[in-house]
């Protein structure tokens, strides 16, 4: 582990990372989501459940790959914005807004790679 700067080429890792998210979820490329996701994935949304506390929803990495090789964000479309909120030697913080969802996503750095280990989601009021 590390706690040195991260390096351009890291930001340019946790950025490929979060694209291949997003983008991967939107053209229904399984392959391509398997590779951005770590295997411990917890994917979360939170839903008011009408008693003054809410539901929290879990997906895992077997369901986002699943769902996304069955094209559920395929009818969905852009564009949408990544932004790198914070990173520090082995994690990252980045927050994507799509046509159609926000997700916060904790990114760390799995040996050469950098893999989503947490995501949390809502979606967009009116979409």
């Amino acid at each position: 582990m590390t706690e040195d700067p991260v390096s351009d080429a890291d930001r340019a890792k946790i950025m490929g990372a979060a694209r291949d998210y997003i983008e991967a979820w939107l053209d229904g490329d399984a392959d391509r989501m398997a590779r951005a996701l770590h295997a411990d994935l917890a994917k979360r949304s939170v839903e008011r459940d009408g008693t003054g506390g809410c539901t929290v929803h879990h997906v895992t990495r077997d369901d986002m790959v699943r769902a996304t090789g069955e094209g559920h964000g395929t009818r969905y479309e852009g564009p949408y914005d990544a932004t790198i909120l914070d990173a520090f030697g082995d994690i990252a913080a980045v927050r994507i807004l799509s046509s159609v969802y926000m997700d916060y996503l904790h990114i760390a750095r799995c040996g050469e790679e950098w893999r989503i280990i947490n995501a949390l989601w809502q979606r967009r009021p009116g979409r």
